[in-house]
């Protein structure tokens, strides 16, 4: 029973810590940020985020793997409580709105702070970045091969349209001073995304 409480606490302490370093990370960026403001912010000593992160680096990947991580279990999920391949990738681009935009902090840090570093950009492009990319490569080959997405652009090059229309659909919105709900503006992208991808002989009925 100890052991449990203590555990628990652990995780709670470390959850606090990635929450403040993604407040601090959004306020100060990466670069103003120091990890004595980490500290205060989630109420702990200076000395006890080293207990949990090596130093400012592997806190900024840790909560950045952490929260992509979630969010590709949950997307995963979401794809697979259908079989229409074009509903699979309504749900995960939606999720993906989603999910950021339900935390502009986290937005900030992964749309913004996280580019600033070829290093960052390498170790999460490598991880669960890819993960992601896999899955809506997946989607596409499905749709292609049953028919209902074109299959004359590779599965791959789609997915990463795909990708890059949703991030910079969000990079928008995070950078404007009055952006309009990512809700609002899913209906249009998926639009444009599924018609693009739409197989021709769809078309022609």
């Amino acid at each position: 029973m100890r052991g449990a409480l203590g555990q628990r606490s652990r995780e709670r302490k470390r959850g606090a810590i990635l929450r403040a370093a993604v407040e601090v990370f959004s306020e100060r960026g990466y670069f103003g940020a120091r990890m004595r403001e980490v500290a205060k912010r989630a109420g702990v000593a200076d000395g006890t985020l080293y207990l949990y992160f090596e130093g400012k680096e592997h806190l900024l990947v840790s909560l950045l793997e952490e929260h992509a991580r979630a969010f590709l279990k949950r997307a995963r999920q979401d794809a697979a409580e259908c079989d229409d391949p074009r509903e699979k990738l309504r749900r995960v681009v939606e999720r993906h709105l989603a999910s950021l935009e339900n935390d502009r902090a986290l937005a900030r840090v992964f749309q913004i702070e996280l580019r600033h570093s070829r290093r960052f950009l390498r170790q999460v492009a490598r991880g669960q970045v890819a993960a992601y990319l896999q899955l809506l490569q997946e989607i596409i080959e499905q749709g292609a091969a049953g028919g209902c997405f074109r299959a004359d652009v590779p599965a791959e090059v789609a997915a990463r349209a795909v990708f890059g229309a949703v991030d910079e659909l969000i990079t928008a919105w995070v950078l404007a001073s009055r952006p309009k709900p990512l809700a609002e503006q899913s209906g249009p992208l998926l639009r444009l995304l599924l018609e693009g991808l739409e197989a021709h002989e769809r078309r022609k009925r």
